[in-house]
């Protein structure tokens, strides 16, 4: 008799935790799909920057590489994308501009680097499931500008 006792709160137990999983299951999933977007974020604002740093410091050491009549350094652009598709970011858009121009020791340049993260689930996960309206992009853009100055 004991032992059908303490069969029958096992299985009252197990269904009681089932249950329970149930329940928490959603907000759990949610977190981990949070955390995991956030990662990924936050994966993509390092290899930004890297690459703005990157590209900073080849315009840094190779300023004739900067044409003043075009506003644009191409091997700088290809040092700041080289980076971004080395770490797996493959569309970024370089923008680079002057400060104090020619004047040693405040001749300093400003590499900006930007690209757009999309397939974002969280949004959409949160859009659908509680009707929150989503962001006008689909798109979560991503900046980072690096200043440096200029080696003589």
């Amino acid at each position: 008799m004991m032992g059908t006792k303490i069969g029958k709160g096992i299985k009252k137990s197990f269904a009681q935790s089932l249950v329970e999983f149930a329940l928490v299951l959603p907000f759990l999933l949610v977190l981990i799909i949070s955390t995991v977007e956030l990662g990924r974020l936050f994966y993509a604002q390092i290899v930004v920057t890297n690459a703005a740093r990157e590209g900073a410091y080849y315009l840094s050491t190779h300023p004739l590489d900067f044409d003043s009549g075009t506003n644009s350094a191409p091997n700088t652009e290809i040092a700041a994308q080289t980076e971004a598709e080395n770490s797996g970011i493959s569309e970024i858009t370089v923008d680079i501009s002057q400060k104090n121009c020619c004047n040693l020791g405040e001749y300093s340049i400003e590499v900006t680097v930007e690209t757009k993260v999309s397939d974002l689930i969280i949004i959409g996960f949160l859009g659908n499931a509680f009707s929150i309206t989503e962001t006008k992009y689909d798109e979560f853009p991503i900046r980072a500008s690096v200043e440096m100055m200029v080696q003589p």
